[in-house]
This record gives C-alpha cells, sequence and structure tokens, in this order.
C-alpha cells in the first residue's frame, strides 16, 4: 500500500512539473504593422500601384492566418483603396487605424486644435471601409507620419480617444523613462499607450525594423531578412515582442516581399504567433491578447460617395499586378 501510495505521489508530482513547464514556456511574438505609403494626394496610377502592394503584403500575412495592423492616411482611405479595404475587414483580423491627412504631414507643425480637428476627420474617414450590415470599423490607434510629433500630439490624441500611439521607437524614440521598454507602455500623464517598433544592431547602429530605413541605408532584401531572423531570435530568448513596420512601396513587391515571406516561415516554424497592435496593447494591458470588452458598436447608415466603382475585387487587385509596367504603376483595369 505504501508503494502505491509513493507512485502516486511521485506521478502527481512529475505531472505538476511538466504542467508548469508548460505554462512557463514562452511563445514567440511577432506584431506586424503596415504603412499605406502612397505619396501625398496619390494620382489614379499611384493609388493603384498602392492598391496591389497592399493586396500583396496582406496575402502573404493572411495566407499564413496571421494578423497586422494598416495605417491609412485620409487621401489613401478616401480612394478607391477603401474598397478593397472594406473586404480585408471582413474576410480577416487585420486591424485598421491613422496616420494623418497626407504621407508627408508634420504634427508639430500643427497647433493642438488642427491637430485635434485631422484626428476626428481621420476617424471619421477610416470608419468608411466598412461593408454595412457585416461589420463596424473601430479605430483605436495613430501613428504619425515620419514618426513627427509633439505634446500637442498627446493631448490630441486623448482628447479623440484614441488608446495606442505607434510613433515610438525602442531605444530611439521614447517617452521619459522608457528608453528601455520594448513591451507598449502607458505615457505618462495621458491615458494612451506608446507601441515601440523593435530596434537592432546593424553594423554597430541602432535601427528600427522599418523596411524604408533598412532600404535607404542599402541594407540588401537578403540582410533584411538576417536582421529579422536575429531580432526575432534575441527577442523570443528575452520573452519580447518584435515589432516590424512595413511599407507597401518597399515590402509589397519584389525582393523585399520574398524576404518577409521568407521571415514569416521562419517564424512559424518556432511557433510564432502575429498580431495586431491593439492586440499587443491588450497584452501589455491585461496579460491576454483576448478582447475582455465588447469593441464593436450597432453599424450607422453609410454613405458611399456617389461615382466610385464599386466592383472591384480582391481578385481584380490581385491579377492587376500582372499588368504592371516597369515602373512600377498598374495599368487601368
Amino acid at each position: 500500500m505504501k508503494m502505491m501510495i509513493n507512485m502516486f505521489l511521485g506521478v502527481f508530482l512529475i505531472s505538476m512539473m511538466l504542467s508548469g513547464a508548460a505554462q512557463e514556456e514562452k511563445i514567440p511574438i511577432v506584431s506586424l504593422m503596415i504603412d499605406v505609403d502612397a505619396p501625398a494626394n496619390p494620382n489614379k496610377d499611384e493609388v493603384r500601384a498602392s492598391e496591389v502592394d497592399l493586396y500583396a503584403l496582406y496575402t502573404e500575412i493572411r495566407k499564413r492566418e496571421e494578423s497586422a495592423t494598416i495605417f491609412l492616411t485620409q487621401d489613401v482611405t478616401a480612394s478607391r483603396i477603401r474598397l478593397i479595404l472594406a473586404q480585408f475587414s471582413v474576410l480577416s483580423n487585420f486591424e485598421f487605424a491613422i496616420s494623418g491627412n497626407h504621407s508627408d504631414d508634420l504634427m508639430s507643425t500643427m497647433s493642438l486644435e488642427e491637430q485635434e480637428a485631422m484626428l476626428r476627420k481621420s476617424i471619421e474617414v477610416a470608419k468608411m471601409s466598412k461593408i454595412c450590415g457585416l461589420n463596424e470599423i473601430i479605430i483605436k490607434g495613430f501613428m504619425p507620419p515620419s514618426f513627427d510629433q509633439n505634446e500637442d500630439t498627446y493631448r490630441a490624441m486623448d482628447a479623440v480617444g484614441i488608446e495606442y500611439n505607434a510613433g515610438f521607437q525602442a531605444g530611439l524614440i521614447y517617452a521619459p523613462g522608457h528608453e528601455n521598454d520594448v513591451w507598449p507602455y502607458r505615457v505618462d500623464g495621458y491615458n494612451f499607450f506608446a507601441v515601440p517598433v523593435s530596434t537592432h544592431e546593424v553594423s554597430g547602429k541602432k535601427m528600427p525594423l522599418y523596411d524604408r530605413e533598412m532600404k535607404e541605408n542599402g541594407i540588401s532584401a537578403s540582410e533584411w531578412y538576417g536582421i529579422l531572423a536575429s531580432k526575432f531570435d534575441q527577442s523570443s530568448a528575452r520573452d519580447e515582442p518584435t515589432v516590424i513596420l512595413l511599407s507597401t512601396s518597399i515590402s509589397g513587391e519584389g525582393e523585399y516581399l520574398d524576404a518577409l515571406a521568407k521571415f514569416l516561415d521562419y517564424a512559424a516554424s518556432k511557433n510564432a504567433t502575429t498580431v495586431n497592435s491593439m492586440d499587443l496593447v491588450r497584452k501589455s494591458k491585461t496579460g491576454s491578447f483576448i478582447a475582455t470588452e465588447t469593441e464593436a458598436a450597432e453599424c450607422p447608415t453609410c454613405g458611399q460617395d456617389e461615382g466610385i466603382d464599386l466592383s472591384i475585387t480582391l481578385v481584380e487587385a490581385g491579377n492587376s499586378t500582372n499588368s504592371s509596367n516597369s515602373s512600377g504603376q498598374v495599368a487601368d483595369a
């Protein structure tokens, strides 16, 4: 009898140890941000090129059943891209967030009143990227164009209820006292969270995981993949997220898109979970990616602009890649 009890206790202790080990297992986290970086006031061809690049990025991420946040300027959302975004919002768990009127906006040159008005208008325009009766767009995040912002930006964000600001870079652009923070953190004195883009040492220089900055500094696509994989390994070992900013014009085509696909496969092989920015903020706030409150509202009557061709589909955007010319622009359908 005593032997049986000892055996039972042994089995029980082993099972408890294994259970504890499973609970302590670190799951790598990747968070993807997509900047739809069309030129300010884009023309028809520039809109179509951005549309095709965005679709390519969306497809590469979604086919792995992963998530991302798409940051939108007003001029992009007001274009026909809004129609393909509406389908994205229904077919996936991609998050939409805002990023100024135009891609070349400088928030620090605007008054508090101008910044608040811009944010309110951006939210209003972004919410039109929906299909009435099927979904409602909830805007919680903001990224200032070119990471340019000031204290008035913070005040304006609080005034309109923005929950997070992705205009930060770990160890490079940070709120006072948060130089070493790599997880989202609440900015002291305000209601929003800062979401830092990850940074990594590249040739002795700390650089953000931002494809545009990498390419402008002469980093090849293969080197970009190596940086992503190296940072991912480092972050995973430290139980930290790998936060990556992708621009549609850089990672939406060619070798940089191939490098991203290769990295996503590598992260998947390590059982990484890929989340959007709000998921990451939620994890910092509550310890879980799962929403604990209702984050949707009833869909009001929407007013689509007259004269917009509603027949565009995901298939059309994908097929239009085949009609791209050597300049990267896309011919009319």
